[in-house]
């Protein structure tokens, strides 16, 4: 299955940028994007949907093939090791083969990979996705009771490392059935070394569906302690979801910059083992700061890389002759870039922005 719709892809990205045949959009759905801003054009983007997943995007961006347009690519994975920047300098090149007016500027996750980045000679901002998620859903339930001592909030995939929750019995899960990535066997796997696990959503159930976002704060919320167990990947959304939602975090070390928002105040790093693991759940199921003051460290973390990013966009914007104040379109920046979209949808998106950019929010 995989290797079909991998195949699809490549066809659909072909037809894309290839054939000038309107009756194909439809077609050519992929994934999402967020745009900042209709003019200049500024579109936020993950990384994987330009490489495997560009139809519906690389459609409409033929419109502006010959205007400068402005892509943010958020990293999805750590890419602080020569191999990966190499591999974004090849997937730029291949771009910009086809678009020359356009930008990519990259946006990353953490420091380092900022400094990486930067030294390889990539245009870059650090500026983590993690500053995105919504802070008015991912919030404090005051009432909401207490049922589990830890929550992992991951997909089930090897990387996510589940048999390291082995040790901890009042522990939750919520997880993603990706159509693609789903490995039914693996998951029967973690559900059998995790008997005692509590799922919300059960992976493996006819009836499993995605969670969304309100439902996964309500069900953070009858949780004491957030696990972060990878080794590496990219920002982690869970992280931050877990941290503005009041949680401590038990979390193993890692590589990717989930840990640009950890305070040892209320986050555990621990070994690679299940035993570590459960004994940071047992001194963070103590942790000394209170839920609203976890919050309030992780909100005031999230404004300086908002702040970053509204310097970017200045920086854009006053170089293109535009002199418009984009912070009022924060709210409307949703992270939506896992969803599918075709070129129409896109088109919408960029006709919002117009829409936001000139008209202020309190005469919409």
């Amino acid at each position: 299955m995989f290797l079909r719709l991998k195949l699809e892809n490549k066809l659909k990205t072909w037809a894309a940028t290839s054939l000038p045949v309107g009756w194909l959009e439809p077609y050519l759905n992929g994934g999402d994007c967020v745009v900042f801003s209709s003019n200049p054009l500024i579109i936020y983007v993950t990384d994987w949907i330009i490489h495997s997943r560009a139809a519906a995007l690389l459609s409409v961006l033929r419109t502006f093939k010959h205007q400068t347009v402005y892509m943010l690519i958020h990293l999805s994975w750590v890419h602080d090791i020569s191999t990966r920047i190499e591999q974004l300098k090849l997937l730029q090149a291949r771009h910009l083969r086809h678009y020359r007016n356009h930008r990519m500027i990259f946006m990353a996750n953490s420091k380092e990979e900022y400094r990486k980045l930067i030294d390889a000679g990539l245009e870059t901002a650090w500026v983590s996705h993690n500053a995105f998620v919504n802070p008015a859903i991912f919030r404090i339930l005051t009432d909401s009771e207490k049922r589990f001592d830890a929550v992992y909030d991951a997909r089930i995939s090897p990387f996510k490392r589940h048999h390291l929750a082995v040790k901890i019995k009042n522990l939750a899960l919520i997880t993603a059935r990706a159509p693609d990535h789903h490995d039914e066997s693996y998951t029967r796997s973690i559900r059998k070394i995790l008997p005692q696990a509590y799922w919300f959503n059960d992976p493996l159930t006819t009836d499993y569906r995605w969670m969304s976002f309100p439902e996964i704060n309500t069900a953070l919320n009858q949780c004491c302690v957030g696990l972060c167990l990878s080794a590496e990947e990219g920002a982690m959304l869970a992280s931050i979801q877990y941290l503005l939602a009041g949680l401590p975090i038990v979390s193993t070390k890692s590589r990717g910059g989930r840990d640009e928002f950890f305070d040892p105040d209320y986050v555990q790093i621990v070994g690679d083992n299940a035993e570590e693991v459960a004994d940071g759940v047992r001194k963070m199921l103590e942790c000394p700061v209170p839920p609203d003051e976890i919050r309030r460290r992780t909100l005031q973390i999230i404004e300086r890389h908002k702040t970053r990013l509204f310097e970017l966009l200045d920086s854009i914007c006053s170089a293109e002759g535009s002199h418009v104040d984009l912070r009022p379109c924060w709210d409307s920046w949703t992270v939506r870039l896992f969803t599918e979209a075709t070129p129409d949808v896109i088109r919408r998106h960029i006709h919002d922005a117009a829409i936001s950019q000139y008209i202020s929010p309190d005469k919409l």
